[in-house]
């Protein structure tokens, strides 16, 4: 069970969920098993990232969070290590059955990425934020270049990119008792909890000018927009509001949380519109 929890089985699901859309979103292509394989590379792939990640990051949740799998004592360092590296190259190999050389090079670059996150920048400024952000928008795209819907699939990349940056650096709000005692350079520990929240308004900001962007591009209608405004962009914006009002540890874990609920909507609304 150990085994399955540290993988982050719902995450994984994401990561699926992820690489279909990008292959399907507005695309009648069909090309099943590169895409079931894309999908089965990039779950791997992630699944090791969040190992690798909780490995690199013991000394930090034995102050933030004892009770997950490592600080508990539940699965040995040297055995989650090892089973990462075991994740990272059936990875890697299930791309080659992609049948897409671009999804070969992005598997080997997010590895390599997710590796160096874990190991050297989550603690550094922005850098690990960005990183992260970019390995979860390539889902999408992985998908769309295994079903040749590289075009469609980027303008979910671009959304990808942004509300995970917010999460990301909430998060880091989240995390900044633990960041500090380790010595870490993250923008929570260079700003302070309540500045992220302020920070947070600038992709959330973003995000809405990409949404009408879109609309006054005609990729997308006046229904999708509506749905965008009430269903993502209000709940974005009332959650920002919900962290500047008191900056405590337990809201931006909520936030965090309510975010991810937030992405599964956004991508909710653009597949039915």
């Amino acid at each position: 069970m150990s085994f399955i929890k540290i993988i982050r089985p719902f995450n994984c699901l994401f990561v699926i969920l992820s690489v279909y859309f990008g292959a399907y979103y507005q695309s009648s292509n069909s090309n099943i098993y590169p895409i079931i394989f894309a999908a089965l590379s990039a779950s791997l792939i992630a699944a090791a990232g969040y190992v690798i990640n909780d490995f690199f990051d013991i000394p930090i949740d034995i102050i933030n969070r004892p009770n997950r799998i490592l600080p508990s004592g539940k699965i040995a360092p040297k055995t989650a290590y090892m089973f990462s590296v075991m994740l990272f190259m059936l990875g890697i190999t299930a791309s080659f059955l992609t049948q897409s050389f671009y999804c070969v090079i992005i598997a080997v670059i997010n590895s390599i990425l997710l590796f160096s996150y874990a190991k050297m920048f989550k603690m550094s400024f922005l850098t690990g934020n960005i990183l992260v952000s970019y390995t979860t928008a390539s889902t999408f795209l992985f998908g769309g270049l295994c079903n040749n819907n590289v075009k469609n699939s980027m303008i979910i990349v671009i959304f990808a990119f942004l509300y995970t940056f917010i999460r990301e650096i909430v998060k880091d709000g989240e995390d900044i008792e633990g960041d500090i005692k380790l010595g870490a350079k993250t923008l929570a520990v260079k700003i302070g909890r309540k500045n992220i929240a302020v920070v947070s308004i600038f992709p959330a900001l973003a995000i809405i000018l990409y949404t009408i962007f879109l609309f006054t591009k005609n990729i997308i209608g006046i229904k999708v927009l509506s749905a965008l405004s009430v269903g993502v962009s209000l709940p974005l914006i009332i959650l920002i509001i919900y962290i500047l009002r008191k900056s405590e540890i337990k809201r931006f874990t909520n936030a965090s949380f309510l975010m991810k609920m937030n992405m599964l909507m956004l991508l909710i609304i653009l597949w039915v519109g």
